[in-house]
């Protein structure tokens, strides 16, 4: 980072949006950490999601309700950067802003929380939370016995409640048990039977365009981004747009840069109930990202028998 860029920030710290979860607050200060010795500060904002925790997502607004409140104060100038969970993002971001940089991605497994070594240890008819319908379908699908109700909230709120029994185990994201420091209690999931969200483990940060302030913000933010993890997302959202993905309906999207420079993507999309499941795979040279996610959102939709299918 350049004397002159840092310099802009020193009377008046960069100012970075983040949910006040712990988890979204431990995020953010990864952020901070690799901006130093840039003078920054940190926005903690409450979202509707956040607030909102009796209802399935989708009732609350879908996913951009993590989002939004971060984003308008971002373009209203209260912060000059926002710091998201990647899947929380939408395909479509506001006018005005930009994903400035991409985080190197944490493990984008789920994991099984709680007293069994795997999903096939659970007794018949066991109880699990979710509040993600991705894997509520997996689950039914793999194990159409098991019981499945929403659960809500940060992830200290979601352990508490299965350490009071409310649950026989619950499914979290391993790149949030990571980042919290939370290392026991939990087996990573096969993903072949729970494949992973777009852009789960991925840490995007979103930026402002326009003024002066927000272009320094924007090439300083601009040199944590990771190259590789950049494309593996690019084409997980890419074919989460092809399918006009929402959090209604069940998607996994997946893409891995292999060592011959071309990039390998997994899809399927599910019914709610996990009775049906559509899988697709194919790879490009990484220059192609977006257009392997198109191309791969339209064989599963032709596999589907089209957006009728879709939730």
């Amino acid at each position: 980072m350049t004397n002159a860029m840092v310099s802009i920030f020193k009377p008046s710290p960069l100012v970075l949006a983040s949910r006040k979860s712990a988890l979204a607050m431990v995020q953010t200060r990864v952020v901070q950490s690799l901006l130093a010795p840039c003078n920054t500060e940190i926005l903690g904002l409450s979202t509707k999601g956040d607030e909102v925790l009796d209802r399935p997502l989708v009732d609350v607004g879908g996913k951009g309700v993590f989002v939004k409140t971060l984003e308008a104060a971002l373009l209203s100038g209260k912060a000059d950067a926002a710091v998201h969970s990647m899947k929380d993002m939408e395909t479509h971001i506001a006018d005005g802003t930009a994903i400035a940089a991409v985080l190197p991605r944490e493990d984008r497994r789920d994991a099984l929380v709680g007293p069994f070594a795997d999903l096939d240890e659970l007794p018949q008819g066991a109880h699990i939370g979710t509040a993600s319908v991705r894997r509520s379908a997996c689950l039914h699908y793999y194990r159409p016995d098991l019981r499945i109700s929403l659960l809500r909230g940060n992830v200290n709120s979601r352990l508490a409640r299965l350490e009071a029994g409310e649950f026989d185990a619950i499914i979290l994201a391993a790149a949030g048990l990571r980042r919290l420091g939370i290392d026991k209690g939990y087996t990573l999931l096969n993903e072949e039977v729970m494949p992973a969200a777009a852009a789960q483990g991925a840490l995007a940060v979103q930026v402002r365009s326009g003024d002066a302030r927000a272009t320094a913000a924007a090439s300083l933010i601009g040199q944590l981004n990771c190259v590789q993890t950049q494309i593996c997302v690019r084409a997980e959202r890419a074919m989460l747009a092809g399918l006009d993905g929402s959090c209604r309906t069940p998607i996994s999207a997946m893409a891995d840069l292999e060592t011959d420079g071309n990039l390998h993507l997994r899809g399927a999309v599910l019914s709610l109930d996990g009775k049906a499941c559509f899988r697709a795979e194919a790879r490009a040279p990484k220059e192609e990202a977006d257009m392997l996610g198109y191309r791969l959102a339209e064989e599963l939709l032709s596999a589907c028998g089209g957006r009728g299918f879709l939730a």
